[in-house]
């Protein structure tokens, strides 16, 4: 779900903006500007800028001139990491993205997308045949809302235990992603999950090479026992060499200011703590969040596994899983996007 202005707001609120984002307090108004920081791409050499912007909440801007602003800003601070999805807004976002980085944009850019073959059985689509099938028809009209010849990093949507078996079987997914792979359609593949380790672990070891998997990275999740992903995931990613993608770095809620518990500074740092991560998927739908994104991660200092041990611990002192709204029971991301 996305972060909305009043939630964000709320978090910077009860904490002075320069303090929060480590900038001298005479320069706290100033347009942040610089090159973000950046990471390798797992086992590839690619680098990638530290901080991504969901394409739901890029979609949210008030006008598409105001999205593209947002992510011509970006780019020139270093952000080359951009999110989508083939449901946002019902194409809108791979659209309004598809505007925003065209042009010389686009080489600039390395986009994510992602198949949503579950959520497309809910929907009245064109699309006919097997999943494959589908798939392959998803990824046509993505490559026109999204103006390209090619997607960097196609990726399976929300992974859920009982889907496991049948993207990875005969006619699934999986095959769609081999042969668009194959054809230059896409440069790498992957996917995502939200809430439940054991699917990521059973995706990781199928023996199929993924190259990225985006999930969850967030002090609020990970106060919950439920929620596994640092203990068990991200160290057999590290492994073999897949890429990680953090979201719900605000606990994917909308609805919560979180009463100033976590600033947008101690979100990328907690993030950056791990070394499997690659990318920290913030929502941003507005230039004035744009702007406190960067200063974070221009101000980036990734914690010690002592200082995350120790933020985790506080934060679930102050009861930080209520704010977790992506492990909540009745969650549904295919509608929301990441924060």
């Amino acid at each position: 779900m996305p972060l909305t202005r009043r939630s964000f707001l709320g978090l910077l609120g009860l904490v002075p903006a320069a303090t929060a984002l480590r900038v001298p307090a005479a320069k706290a108004d100033a347009v942040p500007t610089g090159t973000v920081p950046r990471r390798q791409f797992g086992r590839h050499q690619e680098m990638l800028s530290c901080i991504g912007f969901g394409g739901h909440t890029l979609a949210l801007a008030p006008t598409v001139q105001e999205a593209t602003n947002i992510a011509h800003y970006a780019i020139d601070q270093g952000v080359n990491f951009f999110d989508n999805a083939w449901e946002y807004h019902n194409g809108r976002a791979e659209e309004w993205m598809g505007q925003a980085l065209s042009g010389g944009w686009r080489r600039k850019a390395f986009i994510m997308t992602k198949a949503c073959i579950h959520h497309a059985k809910k929907y009245d689509t064109p699309f006919t045949g097997t999943d494959k099938e589908k798939a392959l028809q998803m990824l046509q009209a993505q490559l026109k809302r999204l103006r390209t010849d090619y997607i960097d990093l196609w990726m399976i949507h929300e992974i859920q235990d009982a889907d496991v078996d049948f993207h990875l079987g005969k006619n699934g997914t999986l095959e769609a992603m081999e042969e668009a792979k194959q054809k230059g359609m896409v440069r790498y593949v992957g996917f995502t999950g939200h809430t439940s380790p054991k699917a990521h672990v059973r995706m990781i070891e199928s023996g199929f090479p993924w190259d990225a998997s985006l999930l969850p990275v967030s002090v609020l999740g990970n106060t919950l026992h439920a929620s596994e992903f640092d203990k068990t995931v991200l160290p057999l990613m590290q492994e073999k060499g897949i890429a990680a993608i953090g979201m719900k770095g605000f606990g994917g809620s909308k609805r919560a200011n979180l009463h100033g518990m976590i600033t947008v500074q101690q979100v990328v740092d907690y993030a950056l703590s791990y070394p499997a991560v690659t990318t920290q998927c913030i929502g941003i739908d507005s230039m004035t969040f744009a702007q406190q994104a960067v200063a974070a991660a221009l101000s980036a200092k990734p914690m010690s596994v002592e200082e995350r041990n120790k933020f985790l611990a506080l934060i679930q002192a102050r009861g930080g899983a209520e704010y977790a709204a992506f492990l909540k029971e009745g969650y549904n991301d295919g509608a929301c996007c990441i924060a």
